[in-house]
């Protein structure tokens, strides 16, 4: 059973006031996968990428996939079709640049390819893009695409997207396998949900530099409560040895980047979703 590690590279800290953290941590994923020999899929902010060009090019000679994460954080739904072709445009061809690799990958800032952003697709496609993993399947209190197909499936351009994974605690449905749900949830619950996952394609894992940063400052997140800059804050220093559990030696044997996957055949016979009609 395949499971693929993806970060999402992100800049964390509110102000340039705050230390930058997110170089360090990322290394030390870096430590800890080449210590299990997984190759991950890192999706980079291009205005990052710029800033520290050789945090990723160190990322790349490591032999893991860069994937784009777009310019600057701005969820789709609150960006403009033609700004987000330019800013991708131009990020894309430097981290290609940059790295000696293609990138085929594109992950939305919090999963926001939703009913209201469906304009990305043709986006991706004329810039080359091949695959996209953008899409949360279920209502989200920031961003979610109730009705989306669970598992891979094919926009009616061609381009794949590979959800999020969802596990169904009542009538919650939730990505149990990234973020604070890794966070929070038992160990023994999130590898119940993978043995029980149908479609072997659908498991992927996913964090951000901040989850493991144990060490942060608390602050409060602009445009968010207190309690949910709690919930974010807390309960980090475990994330390395809870992912160590998760990943046991059969997922890492298994693991490989998105586009080696791809690549392989991994996704095809996939069905085509129209946004307008849900597949079971």
């Amino acid at each position: 059973m395949p499971l693929t590690f993806t970060v999402d590279l992100e800049e964390h800290r509110p102000n340039e006031t705050y230390s930058k953290r997110f170089p360090a941590i990322m290394r030390d994923i870096l430590t800890f996968l080449e210590g299990r020999n997984v190759k991950a899929t890192v999706f980079v902010l291009g205005k990052l990428a710029e800033n520290d060009s050789g945090l990723i090019k160190e990322i790349a000679d490591a032999g893991h996939e860069i994937g784009f994460h777009s310019y600057a954080h701005v969820h789709l739904n609150k960006d403009t079709a033609e700004n987000f072709k330019q800013e991708s445009h131009r990020s894309k061809a430097f981290m290609e640049d940059l790295t000696g690799q293609a990138i085929y990958g594109f992950r939305a800032p919090a999963f926001s390819l939703t009913r209201q952003s469906l304009w990305v697709q043709d986006v991706l496609q004329e810039l080359g893009f091949s695959y996209s993993s953008s899409v949360l399947p279920a209502n989200n209190p920031i961003n979610g695409f109730p009705g989306a197909p669970a598992k891979p499936f094919l926009w009616s351009n061609g381009i794949i997207e590979i959800p999020a994974p969802l596990a169904k605690i009542g009538p919650l449905s939730m990505p149990y396998l990234g973020g604070i749900y890794l966070r929070y949830l038992p160990i023994f619950l999130i590898n119940h949900f993978v043995e029980r996952e149908p479609d072997q394609r659908s498991l992927w894992l996913y964090c951000h530099p901040h989850d493991f940063d144990h060490g942060e400052s608390y602050y409060t997140i602009e445009g968010t409560s207190m309690l949910t800059s709690l919930l974010l804050w807390f309960n980090r220093k475990n994330t390395f040895n809870k992912i160590d559990q998760v990943m046991s030696e059969k997922l890492c044997r298994n693991s490989m980047p998105f586009i080696e996957a791809i690549n392989a055949g991994k996704y095809e016979g996939l069905e085509v979703f129209n946004p307008g009609c849900e597949i079971p």
